[in-house]
Order: structure tokens, then sequence, then C-alpha cells
């Protein structure tokens, strides 16, 4: 798959830090997934109040090098594998600066789901050509 992304930029709040001064290792996860809730609600072109169609299940992260209150991050999310039911997004971190330096890598895995059924439905093909089409183009 193509290694073009969706953008999210993420500002670090003081609130986002621990004692140390740093951004403290569960944040990751809320910058994950709001990166991977703008990434689709745009790629499908879907209001926030609604939902999507599919939901995440499981979630990794990696912690490379420090972040710290007043920086600026940059969330690149890309899909990287689709299975029968599922796919995988891969979330790489970076400073907003000159650097660039990738601060944190992280993994969230998807289901598609049917909220009437609760149940687990195929990937459809216009999801998979949506994507596609977005991180090709």
């Amino acid at each position: 798959m193509s290694t073009k992304g969706f953008d999210t930029v993420i500002e670090i709040k003081y609130r986002d830090t621990d004692s140390m001064g740093h951004v403290s290792s569960p944040i990751y996860y809320d910058y994950m997934q709001h990166a991977y809730l703008c990434y689709m609600h745009d790629l499908l072109d879907l209001p926030k109040r609604e939902k999507l169609p599919h939901i995440m299940v499981r979630s990794e992260c990696d912690y490379v090098a420090q972040a710290m209150y007043g920086e600026t991050l940059v969330v690149t999310s890309s899909v990287v594998k689709f299975g029968t039911k599922s796919f995988e997004i891969e979330h790489i971190m970076r400073r907003s600066d000159d650097s660039k330096e990738i601060v944190a890598k992280a993994k969230s895995y998807h289901v598609m789901f049917d909220y009437d059924k609760q149940a687990t439905v195929p990937v459809p093909q216009a999801f998979k050509d949506q994507v596609l089409a977005f991180q090709e183009g």
C-alpha cells in the first residue's frame, strides 16, 4: 500500500504532560484515536456526529522520543492492511518543526460493524477503493 497518509495536527496541552514534564504515555492513545476519527470522517465525508461503520478493537504504541508541552505534533495515519472484516492503520507521530523527529509509532486495528445487527461485517470494496484512491492519489 502507498505511504501517503492523512495528517492531523495535535497541539500538546499542559494537561497532556506528566510529572516529568513530557507527554504521558496514555495520551498518545488519545492522539491516535483523534487522528483515526479525523481521517475516517474526512475520507467518508461523514459529519462527526455520525457513527463510523467500523470500530477500533485494538491499539498499540511505541514511544520513541519525548514530546513536551507547547510543542506541536503531526500524526500521519495510513491504512496499511486489509483483512476480510478488518483493517489496520499505522499512525506516525512527528514533531511539526524542521526536524520532523518521530516521537511515537502506533497502530490501531478496526473491524467493520453493523450496529443494527451488533455484528462484524466484511470490509466493503467501496471503502477499500476510497482508502486506496486517497493514499495513492
